[in-house]
């Protein structure tokens, strides 16, 4: 009889630094973090933790760099759906993405080390990203205009602070909050959702 053995993936060292980093960013914020719970929580020396990131602001860094690809992964459009039902799916990915890490999500976007220049440029980026793909995935493969453009980024923009508010407040579904967010998009080309 042959054995079978489970063969478990080895996950490098820094890798496995930054998911801990998301964990503990998903639920406390950047000030209340400090270096001896991430090396606790990693169950590693400290100077173990500076071999890899050398500030604690290099380490969340790097974690806000992987979240933001994490985010772009999980909200791949899928080019076999229709443009409105792709939409559709993008945002309930989205919304789900924020919902898991919503401290971190929400601290990031307020501010605070948000504000620092490379979590800056990442999330800039990330924004840059979604209109780049509404721009190709959505509007059918035309190019939008200028002004089109320009209102996408707002588009963007407002999905971001609509984010914020359902997660302060919870008041509507996340399928309500999709619909929202249709209609917003649908209303810089003077239609309605049906005409996506």
């Amino acid at each position: 009889m042959k054995e079978t053995s489970i063969v478990r993936k080895r996950v490098p060292r820094r890798q496995r630094l930054v998911e801990i980093g998301l964990d503990l960013f998903g639920h406390r914020s950047y000030e209340e973090i400090s270096i001896d719970d991430i090396a606790a929580m990693a169950d590693i020396s400290k100077g173990l933790l500076y071999y890899y990131f050398p500030t604690k602001h290099d380490f969340y860094v790097a974690v806000i760099r992987y979240a933001a690809e994490q985010l772009l992964n999980e909200t791949e459009p899928d080019p076999g759906l229709e443009p409105r039902e792709r939409l559709r799916s993008n945002l309930k990915a989205y919304f789900s993405y924020v919902d898991r890490h919503a401290k971190a999500y929400v601290a990031l976007l307020r501010g605070g080390v948000g504000v620092d220049a490379q979590v800056a440029s990442i999330m800039d980026n990330v924004r840059q990203s979604y209109v780049q793909r509404v721009s190709e995935n959505i509007m059918r493969g035309r190019a939008p205009s200028p002004m089109q453009r320009i209102a996408i980024n707002g588009w963007v923009g407002f999905v971001e602070a609509t984010s914020i508010a359902w997660l302060d407040q919870r008041s509507i579904d996340q399928e309500e909050l999709c619909d929202l967010a249709i209609a917003a998009f649908a209303m810089i080309f003077h239609g309605d959702a049906n005409d996506l």
